[in-house]
């Protein structure tokens, strides 16, 4: 029991060492020619803030103004015109409550951001459609499992009132569009007997037609929407007769799915951490997503790292701050194209992952009594 106790207390210090400049504190003077190549929920103690990165990962500014502790601003997503950002947050809410609600921000702009949604519920995982006139996302507004709705968008308002999509009792979660109005998401639950979490990947076309791809999370279309990234626990395969695919591994892994004859392959093999929730560059070069590296009670470091897919063999490389090592997650491009050589030049994951770790292993035992 004392060496548990020794090592989870270890672990928590290890959280603050990789925690760097404290939420509210006031951003450098904004520099007219920072460059908003990226958006990323970057983590600092109990809350999360919407910074803009270039390719090197270095913060350029904070995107969207901040609205105090406790507040957690996640999960954005860029207009496809690169002028808005639509994100999740708790914003607004009482402090004993985890509900979110969709906020909008103009990109590049330093201003508080306008509330898209109200209510006591879930609104999350928002996306645009290719078009930019409507927003696709997940909620729990007709009951306790999340549903697909449609929220009309002109100028960076709401439009029309949102529109219901799926009815399952399900949870679907993590949609993106397709320019013809095909929409792919991950239905996600939990086997009633092994309580093993189970998702796949299903597609819903204008028609209403929905079927099962293949198991999996957090599809991903890619620009031309030939492939579709996304990342599973267990090797992928095609639906079995039952529709049950459990999550199998430890940790999730990135794989792209080929449209045309649903073919698979893995993105690159990161076995000490998870990865999730794929986002395309929008010439559909570089492959990003948020990696974690969990302890027994919880994350205990996550970036954002990218993929070179012309690259071969191909690398996952860390968009690491020259302040160093800070938590990062949920990736949005802003750029229509971005900086290939200063990506390049990005340390490769794993082993800065390693070097990051051990730092704050030995300042976390420097610190012990």
């Amino acid at each position: 029991m004392t060496a548990r106790v020794h090592r989870r207390s270890a672990w928590l210090v290890v959280l603050a060492a990789c925690a760097h400049r404290p939420p509210n504190a006031a951003p450098p003077p904004r520099d007219p020619d920072d460059r908003v190549a990226i958006i990323a929920a970057e983590i600092a103690g109990n809350s999360a803030r919407l910074v803009a990165i270039d390719e090197h990962g270095d913060r350029q500014f904070v995107a969207v103004i901040e609205a105090g502790p406790l507040v957690l601003d996640t999960n954005p997503a860029v207009s496809p015109d690169g002028r808005w950002v639509v994100f999740e947050s708790n914003r607004g809410m009482p402090p004993d409550r985890a509900n979110r609600n969709l906020w909008i921000a103009k990109v590049g702009v330093e201003q508080a951001p306008a509330r898209l949604s109200t209510g006591d519920w879930y609104d999350v995982h928002p996306c645009w459609t290719p078009d930019g006139n409507a927003i696709v996302f997940a909620s729990s507004r007709e009951g306790g499992d999340l549903d697909l709705w449609r929220l009309p968008m002109a100028s960076g308002r709401a439009a029309a009132p949102a529109v219901q999509i799926t009815h399952d009792p399900r949870q679907e979660v993590t949609p993106t569009v397709a320019r013809d109005g095909t929409i792919y998401y991950a239905l996600a639950e939990r086997d009633r007997q092994t309580t093993k979490p189970i998702s796949m990947i299903r597609e819903r076309t204008p028609d209403g037609r929905d079927t099962q791809i293949i198991g999996g999370a957090s599809p991903a279309l890619s620009p031309d929407e030939s492939q579709l990234a996304f990342s599973t626990q267990a090797p992928p395969r095609p639906p079995d007769p039952s529709g049950i695919v459990i999550e199998e591994r430890p940790d999730s892994e990135l794989w792209i799915l080929r449209r045309a004859d649903r073919s698979v392959r893995r993105v690159v093999e990161l076995p000490p951490s998870q990865e999730g929730g794929p986002v395309w560059s929008r010439d559909g070069r570089f492959l990003f997503a948020t990696s974690a590296l969990s302890a027994d009670q919880g994350a205990v470091f996550s970036s954002v790292i990218h993929v070179d897919l012309s690259e071969q063999p191909p690398r996952a490389r860390m968009l690491e701050d020259r302040a160093g090592g800070i938590k990062r997650l949920t990736p949005a491009i802003v750029a229509a194209t971005l900086d290939a050589a200063a990506l390049r030049g990005n340390p490769e994951y794993l082993p800065e992952l390693a070097r990051i770790m051990t730092e704050a292993i030995e300042k976390a035992r420097g610190q012990e009594p």
